[in-house]
């Protein structure tokens, strides 16, 4: 009998271990400020855009408060990887929704040579209102270069200005030996959290939506992402 009440009580430790120690992500990034990048349009704006003949199907559905973000610090991110996985918002649901990704390196005021964008794709999609994932595995980050990153809903093949888009920005560094280290060490559920620590944005961001993804009860994890977004400013979700 005390043998089972041992086992229940260090099952129970393990578990609040493990879940006290995700509760405590803190991201380590550059100082926020509340001017968070997104697209909310007001009761104007999109009656204004609604009389505009030509005016792509999407654009016409969003309602008045409709809003897109990318999940993106307001400074620009860190990453590990040489491919980006994009994680995006959208306020409600999109049908059949005209989208274009553009990548490109981040402009200097010294740079006035134009160019056309490194990435630059056209994509139809359908999603649910939430939290969307894009994953960029075509497209190699080198390491010290500052990218910016735009996601666009078109409303007018003749008018990109009309466009409602999201910006971000994100440099991929190479890992210290110490950093390479305690990742090697450390268990899968841990990661989150040292990315974030080591200010890896992205990288923390990716890894705790993938244990979402393969969670039983994700409701925990769900909720720690949701506090990792605060901390950048986002909107919780």
């Amino acid at each position: 009998m005390n043998s089972i009440k041992f086992i229940t009580l260090s099952l129970a430790m393990f578990v609040a271990i493990n879940v006290t120690a995700l509760d405590k992500i803190i991201y380590q990034g550059a100082e926020f400020n509340d001017n968070v990048r997104e697209f909310k349009a007001d009761v104007r704006g999109i009656r204004g855009i609604r009389g505009i003949r030509g005016l792509g199907g999407t654009c016409t559905q969003m309602q008045e408060d409709f809003a897109l973000r990318l999940l993106v610090p307001k400074n620009t991110g860190k990453t590990l990887s040489p491919y980006l996985t994009l994680y995006w918002w959208v306020s409600q649901p999109l049908q059949d929704a005209e989208l274009i990704l553009i990548i490109d390196k981040l402009a200097t005021d010294n740079d006035f040579e134009f160019a056309p964008p490194l990435v630059k794709k056209e994509l139809k999609i359908s999603v649910s209102k939430g939290i969307q994932t894009l994953p960029i595995p075509d497209f190699e980050l080198v390491p010290g270069i500052k990218y910016q990153m735009s996601l666009s809903i078109s409303c007018h093949k003749d008018y990109p200005s009309l466009d409602v888009s999201a910006t971000g920005s994100i440099i991929r560094v190479e890992p210290s030996a110490q950093l390479t280290t305690k990742l090697k060490a450390s268990s899968k559920d841990k990661l989150p959290l040292i990315y974030a620590k080591h200010g890896f944005w992205y990288d923390a961001l990716d890894e705790l939506s993938k244990q979402i993804q393969v969670s039983k009860d994700s409701s925990q994890l769900r909720q720690i992402r949701s506090d990792l977004l605060g901390q950048v400013g986002l909107h919780k979700e």
